[in-house]
C-alpha cells in the first residue's frame, strides 16, 4: 500500500510540474505581444479583415464605373485617305471613324478640292448610320471595328 501511495505522490508531483509548465505557456499566449491578450489580438485582426472586405467592395464598384467609362471612350480611330477628285494630285481627302467599344460614334469625311474643302459628319449607332455611307466611310468604320 505504501508503494502505491508513493507512486501516487510521485505521479501527483509530475502532474503538478507539467500543469505549471502548461499554465505558464497559457499565460504567455494570452498575454501576447505588447501586453495585449489573445482576444484583443483576434478582435484587431477581425476588424482588419472587415476593413479589407469593405475596401474590396469599394474597389469592385469603382472598377465597374471605370469599365462603363472605358466602353464609352473612343478607341483606335480608323482613317482612310483618298483622292476625291480625279484632277487632284494627292490623297488629301479623308474619312475618319471615331467609335467607342459599342460601335457608337461618328464618321467624319473631309473632301479637299482646289477652291474649297468640306467636312461632313455622320452619326453612327452600333457601326451603322441612318445616312448613306460612302465606300471610304465604310472602310474607315470597318478599320475601327476590327481594332475594338
Amino acid at each position: 500500500m505504501s508503494v502505491v501511495v508513493l507512486l501516487l505522490i510521485i505521479s501527483q508531483f509530475l502532474l503538478h510540474r507539467r500543469f505549471k509548465q502548461v499554465q505558464r505557456r497559457y499565460k504567455l499566449l494570452m498575454r501576447g505581444p505588447g501586453g495585449a491578450d489573445l482576444e484583443q489580438i483576434l478582435d484587431r485582426y477581425a476588424n482588419g479583415v472587415k476593413g479589407l472586405e469593405e475596401k474590396t467592395q469599394e474597389i469592385s464598384r469603382n472598377q465597374e464605373v471605370l469599365n462603363e467609362k472605358i466602353a464609352e471612350a473612343l478607341c483606335n480611330p480608323g482613317l482612310v485617305r483618298f483622292n476625291a477628285f480625279d484632277n487632284m494630285g494627292s490623297d488629301l481627302s479623308f474619312s475618319l471613324a471615331l467609335l467607342d467599344r459599342r460601335g457608337d460614334g461618328v464618321v467624319l469625311t473631309g473632301l479637299y478640292g482646289r477652291d474649297e474643302t468640306r467636312v461632313y459628319a455622320k452619326p453612327l449607332l452600333k457601326g451603322t448610320s441612318d445616312y448613306s455611307l460612302t465606300e471610304e466611310e465604310e472602310k474607315a468604320i470597318k478599320k475601327t471595328l476590327e481594332k475594338i
